[in-house]
């Protein structure tokens, strides 16, 4: 089953449930919480520490399976048809992360595809729409910055996953062990 997010119009990446039921991508409910704090169809107020803990959607209720063609067709759209990118990520492993507070976090899945396109393309840098603000990306000094306030920089990189030791998470969502279901609030985009 697949669940269209109705703020990006995308499939759901790390799909999360608001209290009024209405599940997002996670990154875009991070955007609109940070924003204005209310759901986007119902306008019902989301809890001020919902990013601490979001009630994340089971991955298995949602995606659908990994070898179906509409996937592999949607890395293509997602990719501008460079659909090899996306199959060199898986390849060699290396993935995007942008740092925080005492470690890195990985890009999600569609925002790394994009980051890999445009860096495989041989792009100087590009622009991209992350969690509601646009973002540019400098791949010669490996900074993310968001357009409207330079002064909100972070490093970027791409390296081997098993490279990074102190990986916090994915696009603000804790992996750790001690707490899955935890999000770090504070270290926003």
């Amino acid at each position: 089953m697949d669940i269209e997010c109705a703020v990006c119009l995308q499939s759901s990446i790390h799909p999360v449930k608001l209290p009024c039921r209405h599940i997002f991508c996670f990154l875009c409910v991070k955007g609109v919480t940070i924003q204005s704090r209310r759901c986007p169809i119902c306008r019902r107020e989301i809890p001020s520490n919902y990013l601490e803990h979001p009630n994340l959607v089971e991955v298995s209720d949602v995606e659908p399976d990994v070898n179906s063609v509409s996937e592999r067709e949607e890395d293509q759209e997602a990719t501008g048809g460079q659909g090899e990118n996306s199959e060199a990520i898986a390849e060699d492993d290396h993935k995007w992360f942008y740092q925080g507070r005492d470690g890195w976090w990985e890009y999600d899945k569609r925002t790394a595809q994009e980051l890999e396109h445009y860096h495989k393309k041989g792009d100087k840098s590009c622009e991209l729409l992350i969690a509601g603000f646009l973002y540019s990306i400098d791949f010669e000094q490996m900074l993310q910055c968001r357009r409207n306030e330079p002064h909100r920089r972070r490093q970027i990189k791409r390296d081997l996953a098993t490279n990074v030791a102190d990986k916090k998470g994915v696009a603000g969502i804790r992996t750790n062990v001690s707490n899955p279901n935890s999000v770090d609030a504070v270290d926003t985009l």
